[in-house]
Parts: structure tokens; C-alpha cells; sequence
């Protein structure tokens, strides 16, 4: 009897992508294997495309843009409530190139018991670069690490290899994570709505004992839009807030003080001595270290969930 594997697709106005995305499963080897898509609100057809061409995957609206947390959340529960063995969380804007992926993974998997989250090797744009997909964990020294490898073009170094590694946390872009694991773990924590839930959902795991690997499977190509960084847009402010809450909520309080104070001066650092790269104004970065500033205060005080806290406007 093989293991059953529900794999769950959130989208939000991304209808090609995910249609394209949907029709790459079709390749799938794997016999027991179930699609689900979780359409975050969007208006641009997503769900009537969907159900039109394809019968065999379950569609739940959602009515709003929960996020990649939420989304996932939502379809994670749909799975286990359908008594799903894993749960594969896959990007929209995904195809897959290796048919036989999905199997290679459970077997894996169905070998070491004591793994809960697996995560093949996924390749950015073209087969062949492969994209890293090993993480490290947020913290004050890191950011201070980056910003000196990226003022002087320097990159860190690649950690998704051709053998086996033991992660931190793994990418979610596409992650095999046994339903076992997250029963007792919980869900993701919808308060970040995305970026940086792997790391927090996959702390809890460490903390129960679970092992998060990587493996050299070939499986994936990901398509992520290539839009020019905006430094105070939703993008760098999710990531800025969430690290600091996360480190916050494991206990690691003074590095949370330490990042937030980091950040909220090289913002205002930005605003003051603006860099060649950037295209935004100093009102840009004033509005932009006042929604930290609100969102930092919120996280430690304490007062999670808040008006200054919530989500961005989407």
C-alpha cells in the first residue's frame, strides 16, 4: 500500500501559473497522490479555470488572501482531515521536470522514520542552476553578514549539494513534510502570512525531535517573478518584521532588540545617505521605518495580534 500524498498549491491572481503548475502533476508517477488548491481570493478567474479543466483536483476558496501561511494552513488541514500520510507544499509558479520525484521522496521518507520535513533539489528558472533552497536561521549577526557580502557583491555559500545535508530549515517552495510531524507540531503561524514561517514551523519540529533534510532529488523548476527589490516595500517589510518576531517568540529576545535596532537604522541610514541601487525617496524610507517601528513595538509588547502588526495591505 503506498502512503498517500496530498499536495497543496495556494494562489493568488496567479491563474497561468498555477494552470501550468497543475498540468506538470499530470506527470507524476507517484500512485496514491492527491492535488489540492487553495485560492487566496483572487479575481482573476483562478478557481472557474481550475475546476473547468481539471476535475481531479479539489478546489477550496478562500474569499481572501490568507497568506502563504494561511492558504497552506487551510489546505494542510483539508489533507489531514482526509487522513493524508504527507503533504507536499508546492509554489504556483513551479513545473515539474522529474516525474518519478514524489516516490524517490516517500521512499526516502518511509526509510527514516525520524525525518519530518524533506526538500528536494529544486532548479531556479532552468534545469541545471540550482537554486538554494538550505536556509539559515534569522538572526542580528546574519543580517550584518549579508549586508557586507552584498555591498561588496559577495554571496554566501551554496548548501543544497549533491548529497544528503542536514538543514536549519528548508525552502518551502516545494517541501515533503509527514502528516505525523505536524500533528504534533501544529500548523504554520498565520501571524507571519509569509516569509520565514519554514523557519519557525520548522524550529518546533527540531524541537520535538525531528530531522529536516535535504535531498538530492531532482524534482522541480521554479519560476519566481523577477520584479525589481523594493527596500520599503511588502517584501522587505515581511521579512524585516517577521525575523524579529521570530526570534522574539523562541526566546531569543535580545537578539530581536538587537535586529530591530539594525534595521530600523539602516533604513533610516537609506533615508539619510541614499545608495546608487535605490530608487526610493527619503519620504519613502521615513514612512517605511515608522510601519517597523509600529510593528517591532507591537511584537515586544507583546500585543500579537495587532492593528500595527496585521498583515499588509494586499
Amino acid at each position: 500500500m503506498y502512503p498517500s500524498v496530498y499536495t497543496i498549491i495556494v494562489t493568488y491572481n496567479t491563474r497561468d501559473l498555477t494552470m501550468r503548475c497543475i498540468e506538470s502533476l499530470r506527470n507524476v508517477s507517484y500512485l496514491n497522490h492527491a492535488v489540492v488548491l487553495v485560492d487566496n481570493g483572487s479575481s482573476d478567474g483562478t478557481e472557474s479555470a481550475v475546476r473547468e479543466k481539471y476535475d481531479h483536483v479539489a478546489v477550496i476558496q478562500t474569499h481572501h488572501n490568507l497568506g502563504y501561511t494561511g492558504g497552506n494552513n487551510v489546505g494542510i488541514e483539508y489533507a489531514i482531515s482526509n487522513n493524508a500520510d504527507y503533504v507536499l507544499i508546492l509554489n504556483s509558479d513551479t513545473i515539474v521536470i522529474n516525474p518519478d520525484f514524489i516516490s524517490e521522496m516517500i521512499n526516502y521518507m518511509t526509510e527514516n522514520h525520524d525525518v519530518g520535513f524533506a526538500g528536494p533539489r529544486v532548479f531556479l528558472h532552468q534545469f541545471g542552476n540550482i537554486q538554494n533552497t538550505v536556509l539559515s536561521a534569522p538572526s542580528l549577526m546574519r543580517n550584518i553578514e549579508c549586508w557586507f557580502r552584498f555591498r561588496a557583491n559577495h554571496e554566501f555559500g551554496h548548501r543544497s549539494r549533491n548529497c544528503i545535508v542536514e538543514a536549519g530549515a528548508l525552502n518551502g517552495v516545494c517541501l515533503l513534510i509527514r502528516s505525523e510531524c505536524i500533528r504534533e507540531i501544529g500548523l504554520f503561524d498565520n501571524n507571519l502570512f509569509m516569509y520565514i514561517e519554514d523557519h519557525d514551523m520548522q524550529y518546533r519540529a527540531h524541537l520535538k525531535g525531528w530531522r529536516v533534510r535535504y535531498l538530492p532529488i531532482d524534482s522541480i523548476v521554479h519560476y519566481p517573478t523577477m520584479a525589481v527589490y523594493n527596500l520599503t516595500g511588502n517584501v522587505s517589510f515581511l521579512i524585516k518584521r517577521n525575523s524579529v518576531y521570530f526570534l522574539n517568540k523562541i526566546g531569543k529576545r535580545f537578539d530581536a532588540v538587537g535586529l530591530a535596532v539594525f534595521c530600523i537604522g539602516l533604513t533610516l541610514l537609506r533615508a539619510v545617505i541614499p545608495f546608487k541601487e535605490d530608487g526610493e525617496t527619503f519620504g519613502d524610507y521615513i514612512r517605511f521605518s515608522k510601519r517597523l517601528i509600529n510593528a517591532y513595538l507591537a511584537i515586544l509588547a507583546g500585543r500579537i495580534p495587532s492593528r500595527d502588526f496585521g498583515p499588509p495591505y494586499c
